[in-house]
């Protein structure tokens, strides 16, 4: 009786002492796992906030490259607009220009008014002959009515071969008088503004086509005449 009332009493002291070891250890899983949420809960925040601002970074990209693209769109519309008015003026001036001998060409964005040397000036002089001088009669006038604020360069070129009998020391001098020639006579001639108009001459150096034959040469003994808005 004594040994069973003691074992009873031991029993009654140890459970006690189960229990709370027990709760504890529940308690410390339970610690765990709630640490454990929360750093992945964390990680989970961290990573939205990452995507949300690569998000909204590609978002600013994009509206970026889309107002980019409508600058560029915009600004080759208006590149289109404005070939296709030049090709336009091209055309008109051909036709109006058509029996002079006088070539019309864009380059650069500018109208060039090409003289041929064959037909505007006897071989090796700088002196305007009758059929060069009615040829700019013609320019004159459209310059006058077409282009107003405009600087008119004037450009002497020459092929290639270099003067031996003409009196001249080299291409450039006779080119740079071949432009001053066409100059004097749209000025004092042709009443055209002297503030608007430029000279040079680049005798030989700079070709429009190959100075190996005779057709080549041709095309290099010019005067040309850029029409160069001021505005």
């Amino acid at each position: 009786m004594k040994k069973s009332t003691l074992l009873i009493a031991l029993i009654a002291l140890v459970a006690p002492a189960c229990q709370s070891s027990m709760q504890r250890q529940t308690i410390e899983d339970q610690d765990q796992k709630l640490q454990a949420f929360s750093q992945a809960n964390d990680a989970l925040r961290m990573e939205r906030d990452r995507l949300e601002a690569e998000r909204a970074s590609l978002n600013e990209q994009i509206a970026f490259e889309q107002q980019n693209n409508a600058e560029l769109q915009s600004r080759v519309t208006a590149s289109e607009a404005a070939f296709a008015k030049q090709n336009d003026e091209v055309e008109g001036l051909m036709s109006r220009l058509a029996g002079t001998g006088v070539n019309v060409e864009s380059r650069g964005g500018f109208i060039v008014l090409g003289l041929p040397s064959s037909l505007s000036f006897p071989s090796g002089k700088a002196q305007l002959n009758t059929k060069g001088k009615d040829s700019l009669k013609t320019v004159s006038s459209i310059l006058h009515s077409d282009y107003a604020n405009t600087t008119f360069w004037i450009e002497g070129h020459t092929d290639s071969d270099q003067p031996k009998k003409s009196g001249w020391d080299s291409n450039l001098e006779l080119s740079v008088n071949r432009a001053l020639s066409v100059a004097n006579y749209l000025i004092k001639d042709m009443k055209v503004a002297p503030d608007s108009v430029r000279i040079s001459g680049h005798g030989e150096w700079k070709p429009k086509a190959d100075n190996k034959s005779k057709e080549g040469k041709a095309k290099n003994r010019r005067v040309e005449i850029l029409v160069i808005p001021n505005n």
